[in-house]
This record gives C-alpha cells, sequence and structure tokens, in this order.
C-alpha cells in the first residue's frame, strides 16, 4: 500500500508516548486495526489488556503481556526504543488524530476495492446498492465526533431562553399536530423522537397522517414537512390533502364529478396546498439505508424538518434477516437512530396483527403491534386509533375515532377523541 495510507512515525510516537505517560490509555480513542503495521498492532493490543486489567503499563509489564509475541514486534530493543522515538507527548492527540484519519482512508480504499469486487458478481441490484450504502454509511458514522460526558452547566447554556420560548408557544415544545388536545398532552411531536401510529386496515392511518403533515406545515414549527409514500403513489396523496383542506368530498375528487361550488373550493384548496412546505417520494419499495439518505439530504436542504413513512412494514432492511420479526426489529432500531441524527421528529405509520380481530374488546394494545415487540422499545410515542362504529354498526360513536397515546416517554400517557370525516379525509377535536 502507499506510503500516503499510512505513518510510521505517528504510530511510533503514539506507542511510545502510553509508554511514558500510560493514563492516555483513559481517553484514547484508538483501536489495534486503526494502526497500520501489524507489529504495532500487536503491541497495542497488549497494552489495552493492561489496562483492562488495571495493570500499570512500561517496559517491563508490556514485555510480560506480550510473551512470544514480543519476538515477533521487533523483540526487547524495538520496545525499548519507542518511549525514545517521542518528539514530545504533548502531543499525543496529534499523533492520534493523524493515526484515526490514515485508518479512515484505508477502510474507504478497501471497502471500496470490496464493493466493486462484489458489484461484478451481484445479482440482486437493489440489495447490492443498499449494501453499499450501509457501508458508507457505517464509514461515516465513524468521522462523527465522540460523544462523552458534559458538565450539566454546560448542557443548561441559555435554558432560560428555551424556557421562554416554550412559555411563548403556551406549551407548544414540538411539531404541531392536526389536534390541539394532543398538543396539549404531549408538546407536539418532539425533535429526536420516534412516534409510531398504528391500527388496523380501513381505520384511517393515512388520513390522520396527512392531517398531521397538514397542521405542520401550517404552523412554522417545521420548515418542510416530508411524506415518504411506500404504499401509495404522489398523485392520490395530494389528492386527499386536496379533499382535506378544501373539505371536498374524495369520491368527487377520484371520479372527477365536481360541480360549480366544488370546482371553487378546489381551486382554493389547490392554491393553498401549493403554498404548503409539503413534499412527497413515492418510491414503491426503499431500503432503511436509501430512507436514511433521503431523510439526510431532506434535512441538509430544508433545515427544520419532520418526515412521515407510510408504511413501517413495507420498508426493506437491505439484507438476509431470519425472519420478518427480526427485519423490523432492525428497521424500527434505525428509523430511531434517523431521528436522532437528523434531529427531526420521525412519524411511521405501523399495520397491527390480526389478533385484535380476536378479542371481543378490539382496542388496539402493544403487544399487538406486527412482527416485532422491538417496535415498542425503540418508539419514544406509540399511538393507537380505533373505531368503534368500524366493528358494531349500531355504535352510539359513529364517525369518532379513539387516539391513545399508550406510550409516551417524555409526555405520559392519555386518550382523546376525534371527529373522522372520511368522505373529506379529515381530523378534527370535537370540541371544534
Amino acid at each position: 500500500m502507499h506510503s500516503e495510507f499510512y505513518n510510521l512515525d505517528a504510530e511510533t510516537s503514539v506507542l511510545g508516548s502510553i509508554l511514558l505517560k500510560p493514563d492516555y490509555m483513559d481517553h484514547t480513542k484508538l483501536h489495534a486495526n486503526d494502526f497500520y503495521y501489524a507489529s504495532h498492532k500487536v503491541i497495542f493490543e497488549g497494552m489495552a489488556r493492561l489496562h483492562e486489567e488495571g495493570t500499570p503499563i512500561d517496559f517491563v509489564t508490556l514485555s510480560q503481556e506480550l510473551g512470544d509475541s514480543l519476538v515477533e514486534v521487533g523483540g526487547v530493543s524495538y520496545v525499548s526504543k519507542l518511549a525514545e522515538s517521542v518528539p514530545s507527548v504533548s502531543n499525543f492527540k496529534h499523533y492520534e488524530e493523524i493515526i484515526k484519519d490514515l485508518s479512515l482512508k484505508r477502510k474507504m480504499l478497501e471497502t471500496l476495492q470490496a464493493k466493486f469486487r462484489e458489484g461484478r458478481y451481484s445479482e440482486d441490484n437493489e440489495q447490492f446498492i443498499s449494501s453499499v450504502l450501509d457501508s458508507v454509511q457505517s464509514l461515516a458514522d465513524e468521522t462523527k465526533p465522540e460523544r462523552t460526558f458534559r458538565p450539566m452547566s454546560d448542557v443548561l447554556v441559555d435554558h432560560e431562553d428555551k424556557l421562554a420560548e416554550r412559555q411563548k408557544m403556551k406549551g407548544l415544545t414540538g411539531v404541531k399536530t392536526a389536534s390541539t388536545v394532543m398538543d396539549k398532552l404531549t408538546g407536539g411531536y418532539q425533535k429526536q423522537d420516534l412516534i409510531i401510529v398504528a391500527a388496523r386496515p380501513s381505520v384511517g392511518k393515512t388520513a390522520y397522517m396527512l392531517n398531521d403533515a397538514i397542521a405542520a406545515a401550517k404552523s412554522g414549527t417545521v420548515d418542510a414537512v416530508g411524506i415518504i409514500s411506500l404504499e401509495m403513489p404522489d398523485v392520490p396523496v395530494s389528492e386527499r390533502v386536496i379533499s382535506a383542506v378544501g373539505h371536498i368530498d374524495s369520491f368527487k375528487i377520484r371520479t372527477g364529478n365536481l360541480n360549480d361550488q366544488d370546482w371553487g373550493k378546489y381551486t382554493m384548496a389547490r392554491q393553498i396546498v401549493a403554498d404548503m412546505p409539503i413534499h412527497i417520494d413515492d418510491s414503491p419499495s426503499a431500503t432503511i439505508s436509501q430512507i436514511a439518505s433521503k431523510v439526510k439530504a431532506f434535512k441538509k436542504k430544508h433545515g427544520r424538518i419532520i418526515v412521515f413513512i407510510d408504511y413501517l412494514q413495507l420498508i426493506h432492511g437491505g439484507k438476509n434477516f431470519s425472519s420478518k420479526t427480526e427485519e423490523v426489529g432492525y428497521i424500527s432500531g434505525k428509523l430511531k437512530e434517523i431521528a436522532r441524527e437528523n434531529d427531526c421528529p420521525i412519524v411511521v405509520i405501523s399495520s397491527l396483527s390480526r389478533s385484535v380481530e380476536q378479542r371481543q374488546d378490539k382496542r388496539p394494545m402493544m403487544s399487538d403491534l406486527r412482527e416485532s415487540g422491538k417496535i415498542e422499545y425503540d418508539a419514544d410515542m406509540v399511538i393507537f386509533l380505533y373505531r368503534d362504529d368500524y366493528y358494531n354498526t349500531d355504535s352510539e360513536k359513529k364517525n369518532i375515532v379513539e387516539v391513545n397515546v399508550a406510550k409516551g416517554r417524555n409526555t405520559g400517557t392519555g386518550l382523546i377523541e376525534m371527529a373522522y370525516l372520511k368522505n373529506f379525509n379529515k381530523f378534527v377535536d370535537i370540541a371544534s
């Protein structure tokens, strides 16, 4: 390998610095594989073992720890010279950064070469692209600054301003939803939160999501709203939004059978929707890695965002899994990572298992989340939708949807009721 991918002096200086000042092992971010020379990997591994055992690191203890490997790394003379090779122990961080940077460059080169070889024989382009994206993301993760302990005094810098802003927003600390009652209960959808909205088919999951998207776009609490629709093309999604905004019967929009009054409503709604910062991606299939890349680009372009995904079970893991449960669990964990990394709420629709239908009380429970109990673990908020008139034709609660916040990691739980005007794809608070 070309010399621009490694630095002998930096590696010997780091190892020598540790021999002179073993405390550097307490906070180094290096691993044995970051070293280019095999002998240096072995020496650093020996130092790491001594550090883990709580044994002092010096020439004697390291030589003893290396044992038979001592000859392989150059013998006693080489180890003893390491301490003499250090220009200045105070430059340890600089030497460390050189090694880390060159290690990443080597990994990038090795990854590209491996993917080139793999791509020549790949028969599944989609899976191969997903594999490439995963590898690139893993490399990108290594460049992120390492998070560590922070003094609480630093954490609370400018906290008074945050409290004043919350007071100004009357408790709305996150992104506005379609319900003022929900906003009072939860403070809105919070940054870095993964929100799951789950219900059985035909209860109104997509309509609920779109009403939240409309409310967010109108509120000014975000700069842009992203909708990743894996189930429905962009035109029907847009038509549902127009139906809700213009209060136009969705059947009339689907058939084009609009009267003069409807056309007036349509024209007004079309203009309102055109001015909303709502963006739709209707790719019929997407891997979790592709979604991560899309959200990252969306965040970079627009700043404050919220992303809605319809729906979880249609997302591909991008690699082989032993079961659908394992795949969905992997995806839910990645969705939480996407929310944190992009400092935005991610709202995801999820289907429920058929076990709901076997019970007398059809209201959803956590155990009904389809394919994975890990969804409940990863989610910061879980919202269940239930319509009594869907199951009971003689129900007294016609067109009423129970919106149950069954889990709220930072908000608590609670149940509200909203009117669902199905023909208009609209959810409204009962009070209004």
